[in-house]
Formats: C-alpha cells, sequence, structure tokens
C-alpha cells in the first residue's frame, strides 16, 4: 500500500505521444457481431437485444446400450422450435461418434482401438416425411439434408431418427470405458445444431480438441441395459421403484433427505450381486428440463455414495459412484455438496440449477456434463477438491449460461476456474490469491511464445493442443485473476452475477460479458479488455532508470510487455528502512509505456517489483545498489 507520509507523488509520465484507452464500444468487432447489434437482437448494456432469438430443441430418446460390446442402439423424436425469423432450408445435426470414423480428421490423439466406421443412421422423417438418403451430406462429424418444404419461422418442427454406433472401449476424449465394464456415456445421440443470430447455423464439426454449443430443451430418456447394471444422468430417475431390490430403494430415498453422506452400494453390496430387481434387462427412464445436453453412466461394478442439500425450497440429491480401489473419491459426494453450497449461496449467490448431480469416477483430465462430472481420482485430497470444485462450478458455464465453447472456451473455463478457485480457497481456509499466484505460474512459462500466445478473441476451434490450452486456460485465468484484484471480490463477483442473471439459459457473446463488468465497475474497462483478450503482447514491467534530486528519489518503472498489470514496488534503502508502494493497473490505461513513483530521499540498496504478479520475464524487476 502507498505509505501517505513518505510517498508524496505518483505521476504517470508518457514515453512519447499519449495514447488514450479503448472504449469497449470501440473493441475490434467482427462484422456477424456488428450485424447482431445492428438487429438489435444484443445491446451495448449487455443484455439481449429487442430481436433476440433463441431456437429449441426438445429430445424423446430411447436407447439401448450393449456393454459387451459398446454398442448402442436408439431412436429419437426431436421436437425443434424456430424462434428465429429465419426460413430454414436445411438442419445440421452432429453425429459427435464420428470423430472416431476410420479416415475422419482430427485434431488430437485417438487410441486406434476406438476407430469404427461412423454412426450408421437407420432413417429420418421430418415431419412424417422420409428423407431419402442419398440427400445426405457428411462433413467432418456433421450430417446435413435440405428440408421438405423448409422450417418457417416461429414454427415447430418434428425430426425422428434412427441410429446406431459403437462407444469408445478405452477412457477417451471425455467419455468411453473404464474399470472394464463401468462407461461413461456422452455425445452419443443425433444433436441438432445451433443455429443463432451471429451466424446462423453453426457448422463446426467436432475434432476432437475444442468443446460444445448447445441449445437448450427437455429430456425424456429411456436407456435399456443388462439388469445387473446401474445407470446414472443428467436427468432424473422416474423409476426407481421398478429396479431397486427395497433395500437400496431406502437408502436412495434416505440419501435424498439428508445432509449426511450414505452409502448406497458398498463393496460387500456388490459382491452379492442382489441390488435390482430380478431380470434380463431393465429400462431406466430419465427426464431433464431445460438442459444443454444429456449424459449417462453405466457400471456394474462402481461403488456409490449419496447426500443432498437444500437450496431454496428443493433438495438436490449428490451422487458419487467410483471404483472401489480409489483412494480419494469417497470424499467427492462430501465435496460436491460443500461446492453447491458455496456457489449457491456465496461466491455466486446463484442457485444450483438442477435437481441432481452425479460425479462419475472415470475422465484423466476431467470432464463437466449438466448435472454430471467425470473425473479421476486424484492422488492426493487437495487435487480432488479442486477438480471437483473446477467441474461443478462448470455447471454455471456453458450450462446454466449457454457460452459457446467451440468459439471462446475462455468464457466457460476463464470464469468457472475462478469461482473453482474461490471455493477450494475457502475450503481450505485461505484466501484466493495463495491459489492464484500458482495457478498463474503456468503464465509465466508459457506467454510470449510464438505458437502459443495469440489473442483470445482468435476463435477455439482454429487452435490445436497447445495453443488452446494456453488460450482456454492459462491466459484468461491470469487476466480474471487480474481483474479481479482490480475490482475486489464482491465487485468482481457481482459482474459475474450480473453476466449470468442477464444471459441465464440464453448465449451471451464475449461482448456481452465485456459490458456486464463495465457496468458493475462503474467504469469503461475497454483499455482492459483490448490488451489481454485481443491483441498480440505480454505482461511484463520492470525497473527502469532511477532519478536522484536533491530533495527525492524518482524510479521509473516501465511496461515493456505493454499488457496492463499491477505494480508492486518494494524500496530497500541502506539504514535498513523500507517503502512499499501499490498501484494499481489501471496506472496504463492511458497506454502509457512508463510510470514514475517518487519516495523519499535516502541511500537506496535495492528496488524490486514483486515476482508474485503474473509476468512474462523477471529479470528487469531488481536493481541492486
Amino acid at each position: 500500500m502507498i505509505n501517505t507520509k513518505n510517498i508524496l507523488l505518483v505521476m504517470v509520465a508518457l514515453a512519447t505521444l499519449t495514447v488514450f484507452g479503448q472504449n469497449t464500444k470501440e473493441l475490434y468487432m467482427p462484422r456477424e457481431f456488428k450485424q447482431a447489434y445492428y438487429n438489435e437482437t444484443r445491446s451495448h448494456e449487455g443484455i439481449p437485444g429487442k430481436n433476440y432469438f433463441q431456437n429449441r430443441t426438445d429430445y424423446a430418446i430411447k436407447a439401448e446400450f450393449f456393454p459387451d460390446t459398446k454398442l448402442l442402439i436408439g431412436n429419437e423424436v426431436i421436437t425443434y422450435k424456430n424462434n428465429s425469423p429465419d426460413t430454414l432450408s436445411s438442419i445440421y445435426i452432429n453425429l459427435y461418434q464420428n470423430l472416431y470414423k476410420k479416415g475422419e480428421a482430427r485434431d488430437s490423439y485417438i487410441d486406434t482401438r476406438n476407430i469404427h466406421n461412423g454412426v450408421e443412421i437407420k432413417s429420418i422423417k421430418v415431419n412424417g416425411t422420409a428423407i431419402d438418403s442419398s440427400l445426405f451430406s457428411f462433413f467432418s462429424t456433421l450430417l446435413t439434408f435440405p428440408v421438405p418444404n423448409k422450417i418457417p419461422p416461429m414454427s415447430i418442427t418434428k425430426i425422428e431418427i434412427e441410429w446406431k454406433q459403437s462407444m469408445p472401449k478405452t477412457g477417451m476424449f471425455r467419455i468411453g470405458t473404464y474399470d472394464e465394464s463401468s462407461y461413461f456415456i456422452g455425445y452419443w445421440y443425433p444433436k441438432i445444431n445451433v443455429y443463432d443470430d451471429i451466424v446462423g447455423w453453426n457448422t463446426f464439426g467436432y475434432t476432437g480438441n475444442a468443446e460444445f454449443y448447445s441449445d437448450y430443451g427437455d429430456f425424456d430418456v429411456e436407456i435399456t441395459v443388462p439388469s445387473a447394471y446401474n445407470v446414472w444422468s443428467s436427468g432424473l430417475l422416474q423409476n426407481a421403484n421398478e429396479l431397486f431390490q427395497d433395500k437400496y430403494l431406502s437408502r436412495i430415498n434416505e440419501a435424498s433427505l439428508s445432509d449426511e453422506v450414505i452409502q448406497i452400494i458398498s463393496k460387500e453390496d456388490r459382491d452379492e450381486n442382489k441390488i435390482t430387481k430380478e431380470g434380463e434387462k431393465h429400462c431406466w427412464k430419465f427426464k431433464g428440463v431445460n438442459l444443454p445436453d444429456f449424459a449417462f453412466a453405466v457400471s456394474d461394478k462402481y461403488l456409490w455414495n449419496a447426500t443432498s442439500i437444500k437450496i431454496g425450497e428443493k433438495r438436490v440429491l449428490i451422487n458419487a459412484v467410483y471404483n472401489s480401489k480409489s483412494k480419494n473419491f469417497h470424499t467427492v459426494a462430501n465435496i460436491c455438496r460443500k461446492s453447491i453450497d458455496y456457489f449457491s449461496n456465496i461466491a455466486l449467490g446463484i442457485p444450483y440449477p438442477y435437481p441432481t448431480l452425479t460425479a462419475f469416477n472415470g475422465e484423466r483430465n476431467g470432464m463437466e456434463f449438466p448435472g454430471m462430472i467425470n473425473d479421476q481420482d486424484e492422488s492426493d485430497q487437495v487435487g480432488t477438491m479442486f477438480i471437483t470444485t473446477h467441474e461443478v462450478a462448470h455447471t454455471y458455464f456453458p450450462y446454466y449460461v449457454g457460452t459457446n465453447e467451440q468459439e471462446y472456451a475462455w468464457m466457460d473455463e476463464g470464469l468457472a476456474s475462478i469461482i473453482g478457485i474461490s471455493a477450494l480457497a475457502d475450503f481450505m481456509g485461505t484466501v484466493e490469491a495463495n491459489i492464484f499466484t500458482q495457478a498463474t505460474q503456468q503464465y509465466i512459462n508459457s506467454s510470449a511464445k510464438l505458437a502459443i500466445d495469440i489473442p483470445l478473441m482468435s476463435g477455439t476451434h482454429h487452435l490445436g493442443d497447445f495453443t488452446s490450452s494456453f488460450s482456454t486456460y492459462i491466459r484468461p485465468i491470469t487476466a480474471f485473476t487480474l481483474l479481479f484484484d482490480y475490482m475486489g471480490k464482491e465487485k468482481f463477483y457481482q459482474g459475474i452475477r450480473e453476466f449470468t442473471e442477464q444471459w441465464k439459459g440464453k448465449h451471451p457473446i464475449p461482448y456481452d460479458l465485456f459490458y456486464a463488468f463495465d457496468k458493475v465497475a462503474g467504469e469503461d474497462l475497454g483499455w482492459f479488455w483490448k490488451p489481454w483478450f485481443f491483441e498480440l503482447g505480454n505482461a511484463d514491467i520492470g525497473i527502469g532508470k532511477i532519478e536522484y534530486l536533491s530533495d527525492k528519489t524518482i524510479v521509473h518503472v516501465d511496461n515493456i510487455g505493454t499488457f496492463p498489470i499491477p505494480v508492486n514496488l518494494m524500496v530497500k534503502y541502506k539504514d535498513g528502512s523500507e517503502k512499499k508502494v501499490k498501484l494499481k493497473m489501471d496506472i496504463w490505461k492511458t497506454r502509457n509505456t512508463s510510470c514514475k513513483i517518487e519516495i523519499p530521499k535516502g541511500d537506496i540498496s535495492e528496488t524490486i517489483l514483486n515476482t508474485n504478479t503474473p509476468e512474462t520475464y523477471y529479470d528487469n524487476n531488481k536493481k541492486i545498489f
């Protein structure tokens, strides 16, 4: 902090001509976004415009999964509501499992055991009319075809699809086979692409790296599996009485009303193998309301813990299903419970939106789904808390708020990371800043590299493995950490709440986020958005020249990398005294390349810039005399 008794003046000196800060409305904007503002589907107040529209897709799906062969056979009835002002002549459908099709283009590694012949479409009907397969066009994982009689504005279209496909034989790209007979099934049904006010049909296929973009809808799902298997899903189970033996039904009911963790299925229960009612197969029936996607998990070996928590007038059922050999996953149900409580009542103050949450013990890198998370067993408790809080945080982004991960994955990963870290800090009894310091270490290691550090507004689907990781996680986490420090915790979370309340159940773009934070900050933050999200550059400040005057000393701090970051200066004098100066990052808002700080006259031994501030280089942060 600035000591007002000793620090007489902080002055900004421009190295060249004054360059004033960029306003948010003046930020670079692609033409399709400009058109959206012109059409008034968006507004510069950060809220949906008067002409905003959003299409809706409801799914009624019946599927059977064969664990031994990994084959999934399904049929679905899609009710598609075109709320747009446009007449649609074609439909675009994503067949995600074509990621594993022979010869398909991919941008990440695929285990060759998972390669297959692709999704087999047996039939498609539109409003009862069969579509001739000769009209099908396939590219990437997309299927498109012309629609008989087209789809008029404000109309409802019924689409019926029968298909079959193979699911991954290993744990692969967020889903797959774990523990031989335990499976996480995601991206498993033909799914209508988003038609929005920005580009119309979003026609990016799934190549493995970039994630997803989904419309909202209700799901009525029936999943048939052999009777020895249990199923958990994004939806709420409707027919538990038809499936479980009384002992287990009683435990489930107890957990649904309990604040304590109840073990539904133990190792002994699995050994006994009398969990479900007798029969060759069981049909598990689920319903999900206003979900952007639907996933499910299947196992005949995993253990099952459950608890619940009251959020508002409802209780949320929380499940953790896991390998009996896991070290820490038995603690995950309670961590999920605490995370839901924290996000609902403290950091965000926005109630958890779904009636259930299931944590499945599987995916190496962790993955989120509506009402579900898929994580590996971490080797220590801190790692377990970190991955759990992060994935639960994704409930809000990109699900409660429907961000476009194919274009701007940094929106959901950046925000989920920050609120996840906040929850983790609370659980550990520390402050966010301590964990932020560790989180931004990767920025120090990787920033300003040619093939990695590119502007965040570049579009996620363009990025390769290494670039994507930096742009999706490291740079946005660093940027949001700096904004957290600048605005303060309460205002920062108020900014997230403002954005979330305006765009819950909708499809925001980055400018909507920028305007929401501007409003809460009470200032135009264009000077921050422009460098950190739109420009090539990096964070790097250093000690410049030092002027010794008759009655004072002036320390110059140079902004070498051009990105705004705070200045935390310590001056040590030879008599053992110290002076500290802390300046917020808006010291650089006019794009000045240097600032000068007046300090009391004295014999200086060292000038040091704090190396906990994220920078690319630290070798210019100290001068010794």
